[in-house]
């Protein structure tokens, strides 16, 4: 099973007591340290094209004009310079040296080790690289000491420019590239020059995240500046000092005239250097909630004009829908916004209290215009959140790739985990649910750790409680797609505290070469890290399967011990279920049901005299998804059915 895994380690060697945060902000911007991990990006996750017809996916164009992915180099009708004349981008192939499985060789990483090369989709063929950090100083260590030491001193200033493009045919043009950049100092830019004329800037790489992800992709709407034009150049400016940008699978594609993209979407208002949140951890977005601490949701996404020509009156609208498809809530933004082509902003639509009801809850986001919208695919957005009685998770539930450590701490002692915000009083944290990723060593122990945690002390963690141990078993294990949790329970509920952060965490002796943890989803900043003892921090980008529950969680994993399949119908089902019970003669067994947050909901204990099928009477239940599991002597069997 492969897993899709992404960058997941940045590491900022040293934490500072401060008193603003605007102050920690600054030094890790200008942080020089970091260390990079082993996990990479799996290429096929970030497709360019979709099947063999060139259309981009998700972005509204209609075909693919002119692409380059530098499977032959970089070609000679391509111009690459650098104000100095000796610094140049390079490329990366399969047989050159370095070859494509080198990203940045420069001294911002481990001696004796290089970054992680890019994820674009045809990273295999070869992509190009400026390494600013290389060029300036490829000596260890990474320090000021040691700036302009390199055949290249900075700062640089390299270009790397297309050759001429003929659009004449073409009014709607954007340009699409993948990229995987890291900056220290300066800006990296995208220049645009028609028949000849000026360059004008079309694209500058925002401060943030830094890096970027390395399959990081952009759509620059440049109708503007190229649109209709026989002549045009695309020029890649890196301007600064140290890191690197790494480019591949450039293209320009024909666009729709009226054309809104959603991205983005959410339904929190996390800001870590908001001043009006006091820990910084407020309105952080969450998978499920217990429901005591029942969201205020704050709907926001991101709408950018993809298409052509200017569009008005843009606005977000919402509905959230619980399981049984009713709308609890709808709103629209109050204010429309005009959007000018490849113009960008965040659109928002209120807040909204959920009520404590037990369920499945989905968000439809939605763009609008006064224009007739020409591509409907890529102006809606869906998110998913639960509300349940005892767990509070952060992950995307299902496992989409595993922390496989850093070489130099194999071995070590270490935890990961996420930050959480108790919202609520009287509550104790009972236990917490991991994820186990597959990779891991049968009979490693793993155990449970809660902290408080501060953002801003030395260090920012403060143990609390440990859970006892517990062996891994390969029932355990989560493959791609997968979300089996085990439980780690502490001997007393540990008492927690309304408006504190806490670092629920899970950890092994033993090191991750034999706890490997699953994760799920894209961590927003300083809320997933991992510490390997004895107080070595990385902020991770990928959220570890990590829950904190306040009172008793069903443990049994999905599948553990599993030995026979389990045949019910109808599914749907209205009153009355039938059990297929053949392999389950003349045995004592115990049937237990379990609604989506992990409870249970009911329970029949049952002798099976000699019946080949049994009913179960489920009117009781709500409409729903349920899981039903059937214990008996040495067996255990598992299903889900929908009570309609």
């Amino acid at each position: 099973m492969v897993f899709i895994c992404n960058d997941g380690k940045k590491k900022i060697v040293i934490y500072k007591s401060l008193n603003m945060k605007s102050t920690f902000f600054l030094l890790f911007q200008l942080a020089v340290f970091y260390l990079h991990g082993q996990l990479k990006m799996q290429p096929a996750q970030s497709v360019l094209f979709e099947g063999d017809s060139g259309r981009l996916m998700n972005s509204g164009n209609r075909d693919v004009i002119w692409s380059e992915d530098f499977h032959t180099g970089i070609n000679s009708s391509w111009q690459n310079a650098e104000q100095g004349g000796i610094a140049n981008w390079e490329f990366r192939g399969p047989l050159t040296t370095p070859n494509i499985d080198v990203g940045s060789r420069g001294t911002c990483f481990p001696p004796g080790t290089v970054g992680d090369p890019i994820a674009s989709p045809s990273w295999e063929n070869g992509f190009v690289i400026f390494d600013s950090n290389w060029w300036d100083n490829p000596i260890n260590p990474c320090t000021l000491d040691n700036f302009g030491t390199g055949p290249a001193p900075g700062p640089h200033v390299a270009t790397l420019t297309s050759p001429s493009i003929d659009l004449s045919a073409h009014l709607g043009v954007a340009l699409v590239f993948n990229q995987y950049l890291k900056r220290y100092n300066g800006e990296t830019r995208v220049e645009v020059s028609a028949n000849g004329g000026p360059w004008q800037v079309a694209f500058v790489n925002p401060t943030t995240p830094n890096p970027t992800l390395l399959n990081d992709q952009q759509y620059v709407q440049i109708s503007a500046f190229a649109g209709g034009y026989a002549d045009v150049k695309i020029r890649f400016v890196f301007d600064g000092l140290y890191y690197f940008w790494m480019l591949d699978d450039i293209a320009i594609v024909d666009t729709y005239i009226n054309d809104l993209r959603t991205s983005k979407s959410s339904y929190g208002d996390f800001d870590v250097f908001d001043p009006s949140h006091p820990t910084g951890y407020e309105f952080l977005e969450y998978t499920k909630y217990p429901d005591e601490m029942a969201p205020q949701l704050k709907f926001s996404t991101m709408a950018t004009n993809v298409g052509g020509a200017s569009q008005t009156n843009c606005r977000l609208n919402i509905e959230i829908i619980d399981q049984l498809n009713n709308v609890i809530h709808n709103a629209q933004s109050a204010e429309g916004f005009t959007l000018a082509s490849g113009g960008s902003m965040e659109l928002r639509s209120g807040d909204f209290q959920m009520p404590a009801v037990l369920g499945d809850y989905r968000i439809a986001f939605r763009t609008s215009q006064d224009e007739i919208e020409e591509f409907e695919n890529n102006n809606r957005d869906t998110l998913l959140f639960n509300i349940n009685d005892v767990q509070y998770a952060r992950d995307r539930i299902f496992a989409s790739a595993v922390y496989l450590g850093t070489p130099e701490f194999a071995n070590t002692q270490y935890e990961l985990g996420n930050v959480f915000l108790v919202t609520s009083p009287n509550l104790s944290c009972h236990s917490i649910s991991v994820g186990v990723g597959t990779g891991s060593s049968a009979s490693t122990s793993i155990y449970g750790a809660l902290y408080s945690y501060h953002l801003t002390q030395n260090p920012p963690l403060t143990l609390i409680a440990t859970t006892p141990s517990v062996e891994i078993t390969p029932e355990m294990m989560n493959t791609f797609g997968t979300q089996f949790m085990t439980n780690l329970t502490f001997g007393t509920p540990i008492p927690v505290i309304s408006g504190a952060t806490y670092f629920v965490a899970v950890g092994s002796t033993q090191g991750p070469d034999n706890f490997v943890c699953a994760l799920s989803g894209n961590a927003d900043e300083f809320t997933a890290l991992v510490k390997y003892f004895p107080g070595t921090y990385f902020y991770l980008d990928r959220i570890p399967m990590v829950r904190m529950n306040f009172g008793f969680y069903n443990g049994v994993n999905e599948e553990a011990s599993s030995v026979n399949s389990l045949q019910v119908y109808p599914v749907p089902a209205s009153d009355i279920l039938n059990i297929s019970m053949s392999e389950w003669i003349n045995m004592d067994i115990a049937i237990d049901v379990y609604d989506l947050t992990g409870k249970k909901v009911m329970q029949e204990n049952v002798k099976n005299n000699h019946q080949q099928t049994m009913q179960l009477n489920v009117n009781m239940l709500s409409c729903g998804l349920y899981e039903m599991v059937i214990h008996g002597k040495d067996k255990i069997a598992r299903t889900k059915f929908i009570r309609e």
